[in-house]
């Protein structure tokens, strides 16, 4: 290791490994590095140490990096406040100037938001919502900035909807809808529709209904993508603050993903007068990126801001599969990992044909199966040969929609592979998204009587990775090979997405640099969805980002199903592991 010894004074080798302490506390989440030498700081340093087989002991380096940090000298490259220096010691912490000036700015911004109402409203309309989530969409258009958080099935969307109908009451026509990724863009947009829809009686008399309903049922706000809001262009924004958005409110959904530069860029783009309504649940895996936007905002000093919704309609109490389900989320957010393994072995039971053969949660204990035999058992209780079997037909389509003889065939192919899936932690090893999707598409092929092996098989489901704007396709959109006869007196291969209401048919040669195969996908690529089952499956070993909040969110994906396949001590110890990311936001918002 070395470093410039005019830019790290007398001592390189500490400044070397306080900035690589840094940059991993960086690289898992967090904006800056607490320099209390007996938290956060000794095990990252600790880290360094032994990985870069350093002959230095931790107690000496820590007490280095003290003196480093505290009196930083003229030739420091570590300055205080808002000195203008690659590295800044503020609030005890040690943080890169960027990270710094970023948080700052996000705060002052939330901060400003804060202080100011929105226009009051003579009726905010309850139509089917409970008097938590009416309660919620009244603080939601209260204020310039709130926050609506809850667990799965809380209603939230529910909620974005009877906001979306009050903020049109105050007048403001002009509302945007957006979230992290595609998928829970397009999810927000068809719900919302939905619910619009439900409420918008044509003749005037559903309670609560108006003509400001009908007219927003008829022409529903489309939502988008953060990006594609902010006019993404590689290494900016075409919007910020000397190019605003044109909104006159803005709601963005599955807001526990937005990361600190996101929302930075976001807050410059955004007119002070348009107000800004989060939604999320704090208690999902934050964003990949630096800052926990969503869980620094749901603090009690901003309870007036903040509607918490607690009763899920999705994991319904009164079903036991539901309940077991919704049971499982409280543990692990509890850590009381200790109630999943009170189970029986799913893989053990009689299978049903044609249907999922478990319901709520069970456990498999990996340390006795073996990792392609559990996946290759999960695909058959989770219907990956009945898709198949569906998948044998030639659907055909006329101008790029299935005829109407068939639609029920492919929209029944539809539901079952839209069923259930595999999520795992990474896309490496041998419990990766990667290895299982190759395993089960080896599976696929076997059931095929054909001379080649394609690269795909008709039933089988894939996810676009990029978006592709020309296409109306985006990062996280699920899919379904399919044999598609166009017209051309023979078949093809093809992919079919619900694009417009409608299951539409893409070559898979023109998407084939973005499309991958989803028995499995990562905890991280499911967020924003929901299906009836998963099966989380764990690595083997030990890692750090298997935690409290990843197994909260691989089992708050199922709606009545859920199987947990690890060893029972990988499991515990992901119920005790919470994501460490350390963020001043909240305190300067304080």
């Amino acid at each position: 290791m070395s470093a410039d010894r005019w830019l790290g004074g007398g001592d390189p080798e500490t400044l070397g490994v306080l900035v690589l302490a840094l940059m991993v506390a960086q690289r898992q989440g967090s904006t800056r590095l607490s320099l209390d030498p007996k938290g956060r700081l000794r095990e990252l340093v600790a880290d360094v140490v032994r990985v870069s087989r350093l002959d230095i002991h931790v107690d000496r380096l820590l007490r280095s990096v003290a003196q480093l940090t505290g009196a930083p000298r003229f030739n420091s490259v570590i300055g205080v406040g808002d000195a203008r220096l690659p590295l800044i010691v503020d609030d005890g912490c040690l943080y890169t100037e960027r990270s710094r000036y970023l948080e700052q700015r996000v705060a002052e911004r939330l901060a400003a938001r804060l202080r100011l109402p929105s226009a009051r409203l003579v009726d905010v309309p309850a139509g089917q919502l409970s008097a938590e989530q009416h309660a919620a969409a009244v603080t939601a258009l209260s204020w310039q900035l709130a926050v609506v958080t809850g667990g799965p099935g809380t209603g939230k969307t529910m909620v974005a909807a009877a906001i979306v109908r009050g903020l049109a009451r105050q007048g403001i026509t002009q509302i945007a809808l957006a979230a992290q990724n595609g998928k829970a863009a397009n999810r927000l947009t068809e719900m919302i529709a939905a619910q619009l829809a439900a409420v918008a009686d044509p003749n005037g008399t559903a309670v609560g209904s108006t003509a400001i309903d009908r007219a927003l049922a008829a022409d529903p706000p489309q939502a988008q993508t953060l990006h594609r809001l902010l006019g993404s262009r590689g290494h900016g924004f075409a919007h910020h603050a000397q190019s605003p958005l044109t909104v006159g409110a803005l709601l963005v959904d599955e807001a526990s993903m937005i990361d600190l530069a996101l929302m930075d860029a976001l807050l410059d783009a955004l007119p002070a007068s348009a107000p800004l309504i989060l939604i999320g649940d704090a208690h999902q895996l934050p964003a990949i990126d630096a800052g926990q936007i969503l869980a620094d905002l749901v603090r009690p000093e901003l309870g007036a801001h903040v509607a918490t919704l607690t009763h899920s309609y999705r994991m319904d109490a009164a079903d036991p599969r539901g309940r077991a389900v919704l049971a499982a989320a409280n543990a692990v957010n509890a850590g009381a990992t200790a109630r999943l393994f009170d189970r029986k072995d799913p893989l053990a039971t009689p299978r049903t044909p044609g249907t999922l053969v478990f319901g709520g949660v069970e456990w498999v204990d990996t340390a006795t199966h073996a990792t392609e035999a559990t996946a290759e058992a999960l695909w058959h209780h989770f219907d990956g040969p009945q898709a198949l079997r569906l998948a044998d037909t030639v659907f055909r389509f006329e101008d790029g929609v299935v005829v109407s003889s068939q639609r029920a065939e492919l929209e029944r192919l539809w539901f079952v592979l839209g069923r259930a899936r595999v999520l795992t932690v990474t896309r490496s090893l041998p419990t990766g998204s990667v290895a299982i999707n190759a395993h089960l598409h080896d599976l696929a092929l076997d059931r095929m009587s054909l001379d080649r092996r394609p690269e795909l098989v008709p039933g089988e489901p894939v996810m676009i990775t990029a978006n592709d704007y020309q296409r109306g396709l985006f990062n996280g959109d699920q899919g379904i090979v399919v044999r598609a006869d166009e017209g051309l007196g023979s078949h093809h291969f093809r992919v079919v997405f619900r694009s417009g209401g409608a299951l539409r048919p893409f070559a898979i040669e023109a998407l084939r640099d973005r499309l991958e195969l989803a028995w499995a996908i990562t905890v991280h690529k499911s967020q924003g969805s929901e299906v009836e089952a998963v099966a989380l499956l764990l690595p083997h070993d030990d890692l750090p980002i298997v935690t409290r909040e990843l197994l909260y969110t691989g089992i708050t994906r199922a709606r009545t199903g859920v199987v947990l396949a690890a060893s029972k001590a990988i499991l515990t110890n992901a119920g005790k592991r919470v994501a460490l990311r350390d963020s001043g936001l909240a305190t300067r918002l304080r």
